[in-house]
């Protein structure tokens, strides 16, 4: 009997070759740049605020002196109480009676404008609780709200700065801490921080404006 042709079996086609990986070392410049960027930032501000704040606690400034000074006092008072974590200062008083006792500039009404800088010198203030949690620090860790607000920040992170800075309230400070802890990008705490700051001054400043036109309207 005549034997039937063999057929070779079929070759499996040759398999794709991948692209060779990067080396680790070829995103590291990038990453050590954006990590010193940061650090150099939060300590240029930290210098800043502990200037103030020798200013203020060891010169013995007077902050009734500070309102003289116009909207440049307005800054450094929202700047120095913000960046006072644990202290309470007078920075919602102060808001309140800028609006009530300044003067416009260019037209500008005086809720906006002390909202304008008011909400600039908060939000700058504001990064010494963010800098304490980048670093590690303890501070408001062993609070019983504290994981709930670290756990907003990990979701949502810029919302959750903008909601607690829109209105006066006692987390916000908390919000910084877990926003530093959980390594919120600077650019995106300013994003939430800013308006929210700058919102709330505003209306705190109207309120100002508004009962002292009440009260030089009943007494004047």
């Amino acid at each position: 009997m005549p034997r039937s042709p063999q057929i070779a079996p079929e070759r499996p086609p040759p398999a794709p070759v991948a692209p060779p990986a990067l080396e680790p070392h070829a995103a590291a410049p990038v990453s050590r740049g954006i990590w010193m960027l940061e650090y150099g930032l939060l300590a240029a501000i930290a210098a800043l605020v502990t200037l103030f704040a020798f200013l203020f606690f060891f010169l013995d400034i007077d902050i009734a002196q500070l309102t003289s000074w116009g909207y440049l006092g307005l800054f450094l008072i929202t700047l120095v109480s913000a960046a006072s974590i644990i202290l309470p200062m007078p920075g919602a008083a102060a808001v309140a009676g800028a609006g009530a006792l300044l003067d416009p500039v260019l037209a500008i009404p005086v809720p906006i404008l002390v909202g304008l800088v008011a909400g600039a010198g908060e939000s700058i203030g504001e990064l010494t609780g963010y800098g304490a949690g980048y670093g590690g620090s303890p501070l408001f860790r062993d609070r019983s709200f504290y994981p709930r607000v670290q756990a907003w920040m990990e979701r949502r992170g810029v919302l959750t700065m903008f909601v607690l800075s829109a209105f006066p309230n006692p987390f916000i400070d908390v919000a910084g801490v877990a926003a530093g802890a959980v390594k919120l990008p600077l650019w995106r705490f300013f994003l939430g921080v800013v308006p929210g700051k700058v919102i709330k001054n505003t209306y705190l400043a109207a309120g100002g404006l508004a009962g002292a036109e009440l009260v030089r309207h009943l007494f004047g």
